[in-house]
């Protein structure tokens, strides 16, 4: 499943290297074409999309992360699909 983390990084360590070397011990495979992206400039807020199973508590253990979430793929429904709501 893929899932997005959330991670304060210092402008001194902010590139996808560093994230790669906190999360691949892990067992966590960054997504290279999603790239380490900057949400907040302000509070230095960066997000990586990766690919495993997620444990909570070993990245609960790393003082740079913030958060995870999950990152559903969306696809379109069919056409003539008897799954669409509200028609």
């Amino acid at each position: 499943m893929r899932f997005l983390i959330t991670l304060k990084l210092t402008p001194e360590v902010s590139t996808f290297e560093h994230a790669q070397s906190l999360l691949k011990p892990l067992g966590l495979e960054i997504d290279v074409n999603y790239g380490l992206v900057m949400i907040s400039p302000k509070r230095n807020l960066f997000v990586v999309r990766v690919e495993g199973d997620i444990s909570e508590d070993a990245l609960s253990a790393l003082s740079e992360f913030v958060g995870v979430h999950g990152d559903p793929k969306i696809a379109p429904i069919e056409k003539g699909s008897d799954n669409r709501k509200g028609d």
